[in-house]
């Protein structure tokens, strides 16, 4: 019988094995496509490698990056982008996708073109606006988002609040209930949004603020809302008790449970 060359034995090995890998790879993306729920099929390439097939036309119709809307980042800060899409109305659910990330100006920030990791300078002041564009499957979609850069010392409401105390009108008591404003998230871009009862990407109420740090006023206004209650009060004044808590006074921003509720200030801690 006549047997194979010790060369071509070698050469086989190393064909098994790159099959193997391939087919690995191929497993593993497509196991992580399933998990999003979304995404593309991975295919050979004649090399034995792996890329990234073309997203179906409904979901590219649908992404979105994870920074939209409000995105924002602080001076030195490092934070990782995502195309994805809104799944059940509040569910943000990142894609496997190939994407070319960049960030425009490219003075004071840069972005990994394969990674979408978005880094800032040090030095960047307040209020500077980027925009960051991810390019999906070279140029069949483009999706922009801008990103706010922002200092607490010149903000120093900007961050998510949690109420833990009603603050009643007068001597008035306020009736119980069990959703107070569980989270109240105010952003670099001029934004502010209310949630009784959060849950992934949903809010009750959202709008825009403005603050006077010399005179301690604030005022919001609802711009839109998937529920909005009927009593508000939206322009009083905010401090900082001793330990860092932000007070709300002279506004109220509702209940959902009962909707006529009023009282005159509220107590938060990050």
């Amino acid at each position: 019988m006549k047997k194979n060359s010790p060369s071509i034995n070698h050469d086989l090995c190393r064909m098994s094995l790159a099959v193997m890998v391939g087919l690995l790879l191929i497993s593993a993306l497509a196991c992580r496509a399933a998990e999003t729920g979304f995404g593309i099929i991975p295919a050979a390439t004649e090399s034995g490698g792996v890329r990234l097939g073309a997203l179906d036309e409904e979901t590219l119709a649908r992404l979105t990056l994870s920074i939209w809307p409000g995105g924002q980042a602080k001076p030195g800060e490092t934070i990782e982008i995502q195309v994805g899409t809104n799944e059940c109305c509040y569910v943000f659910q990142p894609v496997l996708a190939d994407v070319r990330w960049s960030v425009e100006p490219a003075d004071g920030a840069r972005i990994d073109s394969e990674t979408g990791v978005l880094t800032i300078a040090q030095d960047v002041k307040s209020g500077a606006r980027f925009t960051v564009t991810a390019d999906v499957e070279d140029g069949r979609k483009q999706i922009s988002a801008p990103l706010t850069i922002y200092r607490l010392e010149d903000n120093p409401l900007i961050g998510t609040w949690h109420e833990f105390e009603a603050i009643p009108c007068g001597g008035a008591s306020l009736p119980e209930s069990e959703d107070p404003v569980r989270e109240l998230v105010f952003k670099a871009d001029g934004t502010f949004q209310a949630t009784f009862t959060p849950f992934e990407i949903y809010h009750d109420y959202w709008g825009t603020y403005q603050i006077d740090l010399a005179n301690h006023t604030l005022t919001m206004a609802v711009t839109d809302g998937n529920f909005i209650p009927t009593s508000l009060d939206l322009e009083g004044f905010f401090e900082f008790d001793e330990e860092g808590r932000l007070v709300l006074k002279e506004m109220w921003l509702g209940r959902r449970e009962p909707t006529d509720a009023q009282g005159c200030g509220h107590r938060f801690r990050r």
